[in-house]
């Protein structure tokens, strides 16, 4: 049985699909319950596969009550609060709470309950600029831990701890920094503020609207969410012998600019249209990252896992188009 924290968020629902799918058994865990139409989305196999338990992970009794309750074997642990820039301010202790001791409860109850595998859902954020945007970023890259956030801090954090465990012997730990997600499923709660540049281009494009870009240079390893969660469910379910490392980028390895999205959205949305400024005053969406990082080297993924992406960027912007047009006639009926 696997146990998925942060269920009902935007990676995880897609890796409690893909379980439902390989016939898994999972304990979703989360503080809500999944989003109207989850429920579909999973199929009449999820009725049968999918428990959900509602448990917030600051609460070290109540994590190891569900450990107790259910026979964990797996874990992937993905529950964050994805807060970032000026939304931290006042919010440090609680992002501590969740994102740093919520990670340290779930290891404390895997090791008591001897679970097999536990993979820790990081992110391509701490990495910071390095690469600068065009040079390769491989796992080796030394992380400093500075600032820069209370998000990156508490990744750097649970890294660092589950990479104890796993020294002390306690565990079989496997880390996935994923990096620049898009897809169904990715929308505003009450954990997850900021959303990505393809989510305000797609609800653009659907809508017919014009996009004011600033940015011209942008490019991104834009990677589809359940590519993503793909990458992550197979560092959890592989066995021992097959992983050589403990810390695996996670993306879908093909950069793309932000002209080639624009472009492809274009074409999927013809009342969609966009134009590029200089004055990021004018501009209703701005593509430009000082500190952007490199794109990530997948290369640790695909040796131990036989890792390949399953969207190319047409593919999934077509599959998250068609996903978003739904959901806008959805909500218009």
């Amino acid at each position: 049985m696997y146990l998925v924290t942060g269920a009902a968020g935007f990676f995880g629902i897609h890796a409690v699909k893909l379980l439902v799918e390989a016939g898994q058994d999972v304990v979703a865990l989360g503080t809500s319950g999944f989003p109207p139409g989850t429920r579909a989305y999973f199929g009449t196999e999820g009725e049968k596969h999918v428990t959900f338990e509602t448990c917030d992970i600051s609460d070290r009794e109540a994590v190891h009550a569900i450990y107790s309750k259910h026979s964990i074997e797996r874990v992937i642990h993905a529950a964050v609060m994805t807060v970032l820039g000026e939304d931290e301010v006042g919010r440090e202790r609680r992002m501590t709470e969740v994102n740093a001791l919520g990670t340290l409860h779930l290891l404390e109850g895997a090791r008591e309950h001897h679970v097999k595998r536990f993979v820790y859902v990081s992110s391509s954020g701490i990495y910071d600029s390095y690469g600068q945007g065009v040079s390769p970023v491989p796992e080796s890259v030394s992380i400093v831990p500075g600032s820069n956030g209370m998000y990156r801090i508490c990744k750097i954090y649970s890294e660092m701890v589950c990479q104890n465990f796993q020294q002390n012997g306690d565990l079989q730990i496997a880390i996935g920094r994923i990096g620049s997600p898009y897809g169904p499923w990715e929308r505003p709660t009450r954990t997850r503020k900021g959303m990505s540049l393809i989510y305000q281009l797609v609800n653009l494009a659907v809508r017919g609207e014009e996009a004011v870009v600033y940015g011209r240079e942008l490019t991104r390893d834009w990677t589809h969410m359940r590519d993503i969660a793909r990458g992550c469910t197979l560092l959890a379910s592989s066995e021992p012998k097959a992983l050589h490392h403990s810390i695996y980028n996670v993306t879908g390895g093909i950069v793309a600019s932000i002209g080639r999205v624009l472009e492809a959205l274009s074409t999927l949305c013809p009342d969609f249209h966009y134009r590029f400024v200089d004055d990021a005053n004018e501009a209703n969406i701005h593509a430009f990252i000082p500190w952007a990082r490199g794109p990530l080297d997948i290369s640790r993924l695909q040796h131990d896992c036989d890792f390949s992406p399953e969207y190319t960027i047409d593919a999934g912007l077509e599959d998250y188009v068609n996903w978003a047009r739904l959901q806008q006639t959805q909500t218009e009926q």
